[in-house]
């Protein structure tokens, strides 16, 4: 329905997508952004342009499957064209390209080599695409690829963390009056993931299982043709009391145990009755395998949350469940993975997700342009309560100015007793992030 690859002035077939397209591709989007933002085209169409980058070096200490280091870049233009006098229907490009520096020296899961993962692959994408008509009363329509969030991304995000974000190809409607209600519907058709369009069905000449298989995993495709309704709606008193439910149907053509149907609902509220303002989140959802899904199962999660500030400090004590069934666990196959259960990506792959309890407790905060973060993870194995590992996870932000922000990610993973039918648990992994980012 949305196969944007037919625009033949867009973007060239996936299969013979070379280097010499793709930099006259982002050459071209490049001068026609700046054209239209200086309105000197023809038609006079009123525009604006935004150029992000991020470079970023990330190492990993990892005994099991190899050490690993990855330095890339990422640039992004993102163009805006108001196509009417009231401003109501808009065009936005948005094009991706990640440079690596360091190519072939690291397992990128669009060329898989002998070390840890690192899913920064090289290449380009279009992030956006997307055709937008804004209402006067309260509502929005979306038409195209776009990036998708709702709540805090647990079931449905952009992964912006890494260079390449994850868009959908959809039709959404947002309805937010500001004060109660927001509600957000979307169709998608496609979900164009983390591992970007390289990564084809084929395996590639210089990915190490080349002559030994010729089809690729399904779980590392770059785009997954898929059926979704997606159902977000948030209703918020004027005592800032949110109460969201939910619902995502999901069905996926290219891999098959992704189709789920899940429910949820997610409550939270924050209050001050003094100097110190007080915080906490319930959410509960439900999952079952729906349409081509092989596996019966029915699962749930569950998120407790309570926290405390005062003044730009932060406490919150968390538990997250992921409940198991079947030999299968509650899966979020469209979420931001990576926020959750911890930076060191141990259990959040987008491949498999093991039913898992974990608790842990974050402190963060802030002073002046600089800016901390530490989560401590203590995981336990759903079936029987015991310690699989832990985790620690510190983050150091310096926000230089309002477009330049410097960061340091470390997280450090140790395994105790570890989950017997889930390998990467079983072995201790150390990786540590450095970045430097505009307007990013």
């Amino acid at each position: 329905m949305f196969d944007f690859y037919a625009l033949k002035d867009v973007c060239n077939d996936r299969a013979d997508f070379t280097l010499k397209r793709m930099a006259y591709t982002v050459f071209v989007s490049l001068l026609f952004s700046f054209a239209c933002s200086n309105n000197v085209l023809a038609v006079g169409i009123p525009g604006e342009y935004e150029l992000g980058m991020r470079t970023r070096f990330q190492q990993v200490n990892d005994n099991w499957l190899g050490d690993a280091h990855a330095f890339t870049t990422r640039i992004k233009l993102t163009s805006n064209f108001t196509l009417d006098k009231n401003e109501q229907w808009q065009l936005l490009l948005e094009p991706n390209y990640v440079y690596a520096f360091n190519d072939g020296d690291y397992n990128s899961v669009t060329v898989k080599k002998s070390t840890s993962p690192i899913p920064d692959p090289k290449g380009f994408n279009w992030s956006k695409i997307n055709l937008q008509y804004d209402s006067d009363d309260n509502w929005q329509l979306i038409f195209g690829r776009q990036t998708l969030a709702f709540d805090n991304e647990r079931f449905v995000g952009e992964i912006e963390f890494w260079q390449t974000p994850q868009s959908f190809d959809a039709l959404k409607f947002d309805y937010n009056d500001q004060l109660n209600w927001h509600v957000q519907y979307a169709y998608s058709n496609k979900v164009h993931r983390i591992f970007g369009q390289d990564s084809t069905a084929m395996i590639p000449k210089d990915d190490i299982r080349y002559g030994l298989t010729e089809k690729r995993p399904a779980n590392e495709l770059g785009e997954h043709r898929i059926a979704a309704h997606l159902v977000n709606v948030e209703y918020k008193t004027e005592d800032d009391l949110s109460i969201v439910g939910y619902g995502y149907f999901l069905e996926n053509n290219d891999l098959a145990r992704f189709s789920t149907n899940t429910f949820g609902v997610r409550i939270s509220d924050e209050f001050k009755p003094n100097k110190f303002k007080y915080r906490y989140t319930v959410e509960f959802a439900t999952q079952q395998d729906t349409d081509n899904n092989q596996v019966s199962y029915q699962a749930w999660y569950s998120l407790l949350q309570a926290g405390v500030q005062y003044k730009s400090h932060r406490m919150e004590l968390s538990q997250e469940i992921l409940s198991e069934d079947n030999m299968q666990g509650f899966i979020t196959p469209l979420g931001t993975n990576h926020k959750f259960q911890g930076w060191a990506d141990i259990f959040t792959g987008y491949g498999m997700q093991s039913g898992l309890r974990d608790q842990y407790l974050t402190y963060q905060g802030r002073h002046k342009k600089l800016r901390w973060r530490s989560v401590y993870h203590v995981y336990k194995n759903y079936q029987n309560g015991n310690v699989v590992g832990s985790e620690l996870d510190f983050e150091l932000a310096f926000r230089a100015t309002r477009k330049w922000e410097f960061k340091l990610v470390f997280a450090d993973y140790r395994v105790k007793h570890g989950l017997h039918y889930f390998a990467k648990a079983n072995n201790d992994l150390t990786t540590w992030f450095a970045s430097v980012a505009y307007k990013i």
